[in-house]
């Protein structure tokens, strides 16, 4: 770098317009770069929400899918009312003997307490 006590005006003007030219510069890239950390921030939200939305898709289906089953194996179950049904499903694997409720279930019900 030139000696700057040297300098004379015109070469002052230039290097301070380089200066500024490089500011620019830095401030258009600083920009740049906020712009794309909004776009990316977007982006994983988007994708969270998808996730998000794949697996209550997922667990509706299974609920739909595995309360028809039940549905189906209970006689007259769309009369019943929730609670007869609960009591239903309890009442039956409360009376499962207790090495298949374990083996089924894998640890111990509520009832064995």
């Amino acid at each position: 770098m030139k000696d700057v006590t040297k300098m004379t005006e015109e070469e002052w003007q230039k290097h301070l317009a380089e200066f500024d030219r490089k500011i620019d510069e830095t401030n258009e890239k600083i920009e740049y770069c906020r712009k794309k950390r909004a776009q990316l921030e977007h982006q994983i939200s988007t994708i969270e929400t998808r996730i998000r939305n794949d697996a209550e898709k997922k667990r509706t289906h299974r609920l739909i899918v595995r309360g028809a089953i039940l549905e189906s194996l209970i006689p007259d179950a769309e009369m019943r009312s929730d609670d007869e049904i609960k009591h239903l499903l309890i009442s039956m694997i409360g009376a499962l003997p207790d090495k298949l409720r374990e083996e089924i279930f894998g640890r111990k019900t509520n009832d064995d307490e």
